[in-house]
Parts: C-alpha cells; structure tokens; sequence
C-alpha cells in the first residue's frame, strides 16, 4: 500500500494480549466487543487460509459488508483489496481493530496490518489465544519486521476482559427501516412536464410547491447578502439539484421546480426550464431518492469503493453512463458533496473549449461513497485527471447491477441530451421563464460573442446514449 496518511493524528500503540489458557470467555467477550456503529470491529481470520487477500475478506465481513468477492463481478487481488480495507475504515469511522489468533498471522499479513494502522491510525489488538511458546516467539518476530516491536503494549487475559467488557454493550434490537421508496417507478413513458398535477389536486402537491417557492426564495436571499449579481450557473444547478434530488417521483419534480419558478418570479426573476422536464432527464426525473436503505443495499453488495460510488453516482444524477464514464478523480468537491460533469456534446465545445460542466448536488447519504472513491484513487497514487469510476463501466456494468440488485431509471430512461438542470436559465424579469432552449438566451446573464445552434437541435451521435 501507499504510505499515504489518510486519517491523520496519534496513532495508538498496539496491544498485544496473551491469553495463554485459551479462555473462551475472552474470545466471546471479544466477539460481543465488536460493533462498527461504534467504531470497533472483531476478526476471526478464516480458518486454513494464509493468504493476505482472505484477510482483507474478514475484515470486510467484520464491517458488514459481503466477502470480497463479488458474486458477477470478477476476482480482485491483495492490492485492490487491502486498499478497499483502508478507505471503507476510515469512511466508516472505525477506529479499533481486534484480531483473534493472531499468532497464526504470516509475515505478509502482519505487514498488511501494520500498513493499514500507518493509513488509517487505527488502534490494533492482536490476541495470541493458546499459543505455545514457539508460536508466542514466531509472532514477535513477524511484528518485528512489520516495525511493531518497538510499539506493543502487553496485557494479560484479565486486562483484556475488563476491556471488552467495559467497552462492549449490547446493540439495541432496532426496527427494521421500511421502504420509502414510491410506487411510481421513472421510466421512458414519463408524463411531459405540461401534463403535470395542478398543485391544487392534493395537499401532497401543494406542500411540494410551496417546499419549492420557499426553497426558491431562500436561497436568493442567501445569495443576495453576499453579491447582488445575478448567481452564476454552476450555483443554479447545484441549487436545481438539491432541491429535486431526493424527489420520489417525477410529478413530484415538476410541481418543486414550478414552485421555485413562482418563488424566483416574485423576487424579479424569471427561470427558464425545458417545457418538457420528464423528456430531457436528470435530476429528479431520472433519479431515486438516495436514502440511508439504498445506500446499505448498494454498499453491502459492491465492496469495490469506485464501483459503489459509480453506482452512487448512477442513482444521484441521472446522469447517462456516456457522461459518468468521463468523471475524473478532481471532479468530486467538498467532501463529495458536489459532483461536476463533463458534457462532451455541447455545442459550447470544440477544439478551442474545453466541454462545460455539468453540476449536481449529492445527497447526504451518498457523500462517503464518492468520497471512498476519491481515497481509493489516491491510495492507487492516482492523478486528478484520472477517471474516478475506472473499471466500473462498460462490460462490467452488467456485473454490476446483478450484485447490486437495484434498479437504475437513468439506464432505462434515454436522455442524449443534456439533463435539465443544465438547460435551465435565471434570467431578469421580463423574459419568457418557461422555454428559452431554442432562442439567443445567455447563460444566466453571461454574454458570448458566437453561439452555435443549440444542444437541444443539434443531432446527437449515436453512441451518445450507449451504456459504456
């Protein structure tokens, strides 16, 4: 692995536990310690295993996670492995580990483990249960070579206990979270955006409309306190996108953005979107509403963390594949709250431009996906124009959606053009606030000297909707 600090601060030191009568009370003690909603985890290495790659496994399976191997996908090596190890460690907040019969542990296990502790600042303990002197002297010299030897803290069998005792408290039996995913399913047949639900229909309608105009005109007056300008674009799609992102359905969007466009109008402004929403995709349309149930089923079944984040990405923006799949390492901002495309067929780009960006706001039980990934490329020494999502796409995808198992709309919603949130404008009071796509309109106030014929008219080519 990469000596690259990941979690920095003090890095504890390594408890070495010697529990020469094999007390069973200690090892279940140990096994009910375990609890990675609290940041501590219990492994049990597979019996009649040596290999380091079957560690990482364990450790993986300790963190609730499937065995690293994925049921379509292919076999991953050691390296991958290990690197999954430490990013899903630190994402998931664990801060102790605890490895039983470890003085059955090989050279290049130890040395897996002491480079995990160096990434991840976790604090080892390392139980030699049993062990006859030999093997007591064999796994001294292991963590010797590892450079453990000179940082081991020894406690005895009665030390141990009163530390996973102490420590340990039983996990409440909680409720099982029911689905708050809606009936209505997105797809291809979606209602245009014309034919949407008029806001008096039902009360449910009208607290979206008015989630929208308020949404609208607080974050116009957030902004106003700062720069009376008109907000650039960038900041508009991120707006666009947090407030439909998490919308169950995609009448639901429709009401939300009519609700912003009669906030944004009585504040003086006019925001033009596609007349038909459902058509052009993204956010809202294309997407589920990412909760903390989807993010498990997705992150159970997928341990890789670019193919998680690929998935996360998937379900978050509606994007289409032929756009993720050009999604670099320096594309995921703050944290992996904010995610910014490329759109490779805009008329905006040619040999002298580079293609615009595209910006979504990722909800917050996607944000540690993205940023797994992020950690996984920089263990990987990755440069920032590496793609994020390698190895996720392609002939892998089909892999991918088995493990997963859960529906991905934007797969069977084609949209080649762009989504739009991309499409919309904030323009001045005075301007057409409903279809401006086919006309001279500026981005948000920004003037060009040249336009080509718009994206919406241009004749997309046609592998821009393949799933790559």
């Amino acid at each position: 692995m990469t000596p690259t600090m990941l979690r920095p601060g003090p890095i504890p030191p390594v408890a070495l536990i010697t529990d020469a009568a094999d007390d069973v009370a200690l090892a279940r003690a140990a096994r009910r310690w375990s609890n990675p909603r609290a940041g501590r985890i219990t492994i049990d290495p597979t019996p009649a295993t040596s290999t380091s790659t079957f560690l990482a496994r364990d450790i993986l399976a300790a963190l609730g996670r499937t065995a690293y191997v994925p049921i379509h996908g292919p076999v991953i090596t050691a390296a991958p492995a290990w690197r999954t190890v430490a990013c899903w460690t630190v994402v998931d907040n664990i801060r102790q580990l605890a490895v039983l019969r470890a003085h059955l542990l090989t050279p290049e296990r130890a040395e897996q483990l002491s480079a995990l502790r160096e990434l991840t600042g976790i604090r080892l303990m390392l139980m030699a249960s049993g062990a006859t002197t030999g093997e007591a002297t064999r796994l001294q010299t292991h963590l010797a070579h590892a450079g453990l030897a000179g940082e081991l803290e020894h406690l005895d069998a009665p030390a141990a206990l009163r530390l996973f005792t102490q420590s340990g408290t039983p996990r409440p039996n909680l409720p099982r979270p029911r689905s708050t995913r809606p009936s209505t399913t997105r797809s291809s047949t979606a209602a245009p955006a014309h034919g949407a639900p008029s806001t008096g229909q039902s009360p449910e309608f009208s607290g979206q409309h008015r989630a929208g105009l308020l949404a609208a005109r607080n974050w116009l007056a957030r902004r106003r306190t700062t720069s009376p300008a008109l907000p650039e674009r960038r900041h508009v799609e991120l707006f666009l996108s947090r407030l439909t992102a998490l919308s169950p359905t995609h009448e639901h969007t429709i009401v939300r953005v009519r609700g912003a466009q009669e906030g944004f109008a009585r504040s003086g402004l006019s925001l033009a979107v596609p007349a038909d929403l459902a058509a052009a995709g993204g956010p809202g349309i294309c997407t589920v509403p990412f909760t903390a149930q989807v993010a498990h089923l997705i992150s159970r079944a997928v341990p890789g963390p670019a193919q998680v984040a690929a998935l996360t990405a998937l379900l978050c923006t509606g994007a289409a594949v032929d756009r993720l799949v050009h999604a670099t390492v320096d594309d995921v901002h703050h944290g992996g709250s904010q995610l910014s495309l490329p759109e490779p067929f805009s008329s905006e780009h040619d040999q002298d431009h580079p293609p615009p960006r595209v910006w979504y706001a990722i909800p917050p039980h996607a944000r540690p996906y993205l940023h797994a990934a992020r950690l996984f490329r920089r263990l990987e020494d990755a440069p920032g124009h590496f793609h994020l999502f390698s190895k996720s796409f392609g002939h892998r995808l089909k892999a991918l959606l088995k493990d997963a198992g859960h529906p991905i709309p934007t797969l069977d919603h084609p949209h080649p053009g762009s989504a739009w949130h991309h499409q919309a404008r904030l323009l001045p009071a005075g301007q057409d606030g409903m279809l401006l796509l086919g006309t001279a309109a500026e981005p948000h106030g920004a003037p060009s000297p040249s336009k080509k014929p718009p994206a919406a008219n241009r004749q997309t080519p046609a592998h821009g909707n393949a799933r790559r």
